[in-house]
């Protein structure tokens, strides 16, 4: 069962690499877009961000429900599904709504994946590895960032050399399209690998009552979340928090470097792909070890110290990338200030299905995701195109933004879960395994 068990975190994992590259592509097509909708930075931020958090208010919890009551392997290929065909949607839209629309559906891949993987994998691994699994499970997702600018500034620029491709039973349409029509055929290989994998038998790691464990009505949900209120506050909206500086950060700095520095989609695509592979996927992964390591040393509370402490250390580096002379110089910051605002995302999100019963693990991650995604993908990346439309004025000053906004959110986001420390070491007690720090 290891073996086998590592296989379907390498089929979830590619599965995270394939729905972020059909969600970040659109972070190399801002300049074509504009120019084709007649659409302003605040909207872009609108297609990038909020077009996400829109389908998570509306359905992350009837599928997060589905997952804890059902046959999880099922909720994920018919998410891998909707989002394939969503984002060969996008390739046919031809107005800011339609556009708008079709990427509310590419949302579908963080509705039914994230959290279906969150509560399978738990049950695949013991509690002891389940970290690390959780951490490569959310790091693959920014190896499939990267390989979106990587890949995806490749087929911009061998599009926009081609220029418009007329094709049958579709029409004409613009490079920027075929690279959504492009980025939506991985989905066909990852369904098919999906057969390979099996549901398996449901197990309880949360140290809660029994009774309550069996329990997966949404009252369940509603009652563990009302016995931990200042846990699960600190976790939800700091880990958001830390999300929209992040995400601001993500979906921007592509832009900024081609209207600041003067680069290409290529050259960008090449050179902050690799460092979101590197940076963002190691920070990810090392906060996973580093936490797992600790709390080896009886740190029962190193899932939350460690995103404490790597937020609040990223945002002397976050207000320095944007404002450097140089392009150089520039992604020199930025490739620090990428790692540690990555870290929270493997050793934080790893914390709620080790407080959450089996029952209830789905829909308690769908609540952190939503929040993460109302919070994280519509405040961050909306911040930085409303600063620049409205408070800084002019579209070449947006590197004034990006030093704005994102410290501000990993700011709030530090202070919210060192909150959540006490009730967390208090919950992961003796008798889970894992000996609270003195």
């Amino acid at each position: 069962m290891p073996a086998y068990a590592w296989l379907v975190l390498f089929i979830l994992s590619l599965g995270s690499i394939v729905s972020y590259i059909d969600r970040q592509i659109i972070n190399l097509l801002v300049e074509p877009i504009k120019l084709d909708l007649g659409v302003n930075d605040t909207e872009i931020g609108l297609l990038q961000g909020f077009s996400f958090a829109l389908f998570y208010a509306v359905l992350a919890l009837p599928l997060a429900r589905m997952a804890d009551t059902g046959n999880r392997v099922r909720v994920i290929s018919f998410g891998i599904l909707c989002w394939s065909l969503a984002t060969f949607g996008c390739g046919l839209a031809s107005s800011f709504a339609l556009l708008f629309i079709a990427r509310v559906f590419v949302g579908v891949g963080e509705a039914t994946l994230a959290p279906s993987g969150y509560s399978l994998l738990p049950d695949y691994f013991p509690k002891s590895r389940a970290s690390i699994a959780i951490s490569i499970f959310t790091g693959s997702g920014f190896i499939g960032s990267g390989l979106a600018y990587i890949i995806g500034g490749r087929v911009v620029t061998a599009l926009n050399a081609i220029g418009s491709l007329r094709l049958p039973l579709i029409g004409e349409l613009h490079p920027w399209q075929m690279a959504f029509v492009c980025a939506a055929a991985p989905g066909i290989v990852l369904l098919l690998l999906m057969l390979l994998v099996k549901e398996p038998p449901r197990s309880n790691t949360a140290n809660v009552d029994a009774t309550q464990a069996d329990e997966s009505r949404l009252s369940a949900v509603i009652v563990h979340l009302r016995v931990h209120p200042r846990l699960f506050t600190g976790l939800f909206i700091g880990l958001s928090m830390v999300a929209a500086g992040s995400f601001a950060i993500n979906t921007w700095t592509p832009t900024f470097l081609i209207r600041v520095y003067g680069w290409s989609p290529a050259d960008v695509g090449l050179v902050f792909g690799s460092l979101v592979v590197v940076a963002s996927a190691g920070g990810v992964f090392t906060g996973g070890a580093v936490a797992t390591a600790l709390m080896r040393r009886n740190v029962s509370s190193a899932n939350l110290l460690v995103p404490l402490v790597s937020a609040l250390a990223a945002i002397p580096l976050a207000i320095a990338f944007p404002l450097m002379p140089t392009a150089t110089l520039s992604l020199t910051v930025l490739a620090p200030a990428l790692f540690l605002s990555a870290v929270p995302f493997g050793c934080g999100t790893a914390v709620f299905p080790l407080v959450s019963p089996n029952r209830i693990r789905a829909q308690i991650v769908a609540i952190y995701l939503l929040l993460a995604n109302i919070v994280g993908f519509t405040l961050g990346p909306t911040s930085i195109g409303m600063l620049t439309d409205f408070v800084y004025r002019r579209p070449d000053l947006i590197g004034y933004s990006l030093a704005t906004s994102p410290p501000l959110f990993f700011l709030l986001g530090a202070g919210l879960l060192g909150w959540a420390i006490a009730p967390y070491r208090s919950l992961m007690g003796p008798s889970s395994g894992v000996t609270p720090a003195h």
